[in-house]
């Protein structure tokens, strides 16, 4: 797939001083999308990272990336202009806390949030998920992973890729009890679904069905969110 050729943004553009300042690639001005239904914005303070999220994310035909910045005030101006209905940022980034950027992003826009990032602390995952994030992904997982997601959010679901090993690094604390409360079946469900398997291998490894594998995910998610409200 030949990547977008390279663009400027027009001056009444309300991303462009992003642009010009250098926190947004200005190749990117939410165009060509139209084939592709799930637009995507990148948020993230390194560049290669975005660069090798982007390519990955444009091999798929039915996603679009429309934006990347690496900083979040460019962020919020791509949101704003090329009305996503995604987000996929990493919470270090160099001018605003990423839980803040999460509730700004979903206090002005219909885009839902994945948060994708190298690690994450218990305390962490529990403030993304009160921030209004609707998937959490690790970086060190496979991309099909992060592919998956997207899909999955925006379908309407919940996503996040339970790898209680890197909490818990992360942490340097045992594992949550609101992960330990997982059955038996719900912790296996959930790491081979960290491990990046789909869940129609997973139906098959475990000898289930692919509607019980997302029933299985579904209550080891809420069991997590049930923890952040209380």
């Amino acid at each position: 797939m030949k990547n977008s050729a390279p663009l400027s943004l027009p001056a009444k553009d309300p991303a462009a001083s992003a642009a010009r300042g250098g926190c947004c690639d200005s190749s990117l001005k939410g165009c060509d999308a139209a084939s592709r239904p799930i637009r995507i914005v990148l948020i993230d303070d390194d560049w290669g990272a975005i660069s090798r999220v982007r390519e990955i994310l444009e091999q798929e035909a039915d996603l679009q990336v429309v934006g990347a910045c690496r900083c979040a005030e460019g962020g919020m101006l791509a949101v704003r202009a090329y009305r996503p209905a995604l987000v996929i940022l990493d919470l270090r980034l160099p001018d605003q806390d990423g839980f803040e950027l999460i509730h700004d992003i979903t206090a002005v826009s219909d885009a839902k949030v994945i948060l994708f990032t190298a690690s994450l602390s218990e305390g962490e995952v529990v403030n993304a998920l009160r921030s209004g994030a609707k998937a959490v992904v690790f970086k060190h997982q496979p991309m099909s992973m992060l592919i998956s997601c997207v899909r999955d959010v925006s379908a309407g679901e919940e996503c996040i890729a339970l790898d209680t090993a890197a909490i818990a690094e992360a942490s340097g604390a045992p594992v949550s009890l609101s992960v330990k409360a997982l059955s038996p079946r719900e912790r296996e469900v959930a790491q081979w679904v960290a491990a990046g398997a789909r869940n129609k291998e997973v139906a098959w490894r475990l000898r289930i069905s692919e509607g019980t594998v997302k029933l299985h995910l579904f209550h080891a998610f809420q069991k997590l969110r049930e923890s952040v409200i209380e």
